[in-house]
């Protein structure tokens, strides 16, 4: 369910653009993470928030937290 939910959620309601910047609120959560490949796919600026810092860090990712 969580890959209708992204695709249909960003492809039908989001239509976005190469190029445009997109911004996921809950990015590591199941639906979000999604919509991340997703937007990447489309070549899109993904910028991703988690509710801690200890959600993000298994990851490995490029952290810029601000406060």
């Amino acid at each position: 369910m969580p890959g209708l939910t992204a695709y249909v959620g960003f492809y039908d309601f989001c239509a976005p653009k190469k190029g445009e910047n997109v911004f996921i609120s809950s990015a590591f959560g199941a639906v979000g993470q999604l919509v991340g490949q997703l937007a990447k796919l489309m070549r899109c600026y993904v910028v991703g928030s988690a509710g801690s810092k200890e959600k993000v860090s298994p990851f490995g990712t490029n952290i810029q937290q601000r406060t």
